[in-house]
């Protein structure tokens, strides 16, 4: 029992050590709304996709951005994509109607991620079926421009929709009575990390894991304990943040404890201020 305690701890520890990884990683500021900084891109395609989304841009006003990167440097492309989401602030201002597609071009991964005002009509399932059947086909040949280009357009296509024209079936014999200790223990963890928003974020680690440990398994209580430990340092870091700068602390001004309220990169690459939802999807080549 003494061994399990300490390597769910050595775990534990080891996610908010990378959290404070991600959070602390600095990137280049935008210079537009696309960014090559892998330099795979050709100046022709550069140039095509800028002018199309910022068309798409005053048109629609969501706002697009492209991002190669060399590497990932240890880092999951998950994390990478909502930390330069929120850097940058892709998206306007209170619409959080930002999409962000980054490629990792060393570590041959990638992600699109969407933020809260595009998740409606840019589901997980759209973005991954992007994925799939425009971009990792192109790649997998070495044709990052047509691969990129056929990912923008895809995404332009389906935000210029109406969101009822892709609805889509329910899967066969699905439910969600499995989920719902799940889903409970999240939104207990949730409300707990924000009401008790401290120096110290070790609590929400120690009761996602004994709640897990409860209900599921030992790994379901090392999930959870991780999961409850990053939301006790996220609430808790812009809790702190906002407090220094006098902002309000109450849960819709601080977007449910996940804004610090910091200004996100909009005067350098057009971008507004938007917030990621985390939703997308993620690949591979």
């Amino acid at each position: 029992m003494k061994k399990l305690l300490k390597v769910s701890l050595a775990l534990i520890l080891g996610g908010v050590i990378l959290a404070g990884q991600v959070l602390a990683r600095d990137f280049p500021q935008p210079a537009g709304y696309v960014n090559d900084f892998a330099q795979v891109l050709s100046e022709d395609t550069k140039a095509t996709l800028e002018n199309d989304l910022t068309a798409f841009e005053a048109a629609s006003g969501y706002e697009i951005a492209v991002v190669t990167l060399k590497s990932l440097e240890g880092d999951t492309v998950e994390n990478v994509a909502v930390a330069l989401f929120e850097q940058w602030g892709i998206g306007k201002k209170g619409q959080d109607n930002g999409v962000l597609l980054l490629i990792a071009v060393d570590d041959r991964q990638l992600k699109i991620e969407v933020g809260y005002g595009a998740e409606a009509i840019l589901t997980d399932s759209r973005a991954g079926n992007i994925i799939r059947s425009e971009i990792t086909p192109q790649f997998k040949v070495g044709d990052y421009d047509a691969g990129v280009i056929a990912a923008v357009t895809a995404i332009i296509e389906v935000l210029s929709q109406d969101p009822g024209a892709f609805d889509e079936p329910a899967e066969a014999g699905a439910s969600t009575f499995n989920f719902l200790p799940l889903v409970l223990i999240i939104l207990s963890l949730y409300a707990l990390a924000f009401l008790g928003r401290t120096k110290r974020f070790w609590p929400g680690g120690a009761l996602g894991f004994v709640l897990g440990l409860l209900f599921f398994s030992l790994v379901g209580g090392i999930f959870i304990g991780l999961l409850g430990l990053l939301l006790d340092f996220i609430l808790s870091k812009n809790y702190r943040t906002r407090q220094k700068r006098g902002l309000a602390n109450s849960w819709w001004s601080s977007r449910g404890g996940f804004s610090s309220g910091g200004s996100s990169g909009g005067s350098s690459g057009g971008f507004g201020g938007g917030s990621s939802g985390g939703g997308g999807a993620s690949g591979s080549w």
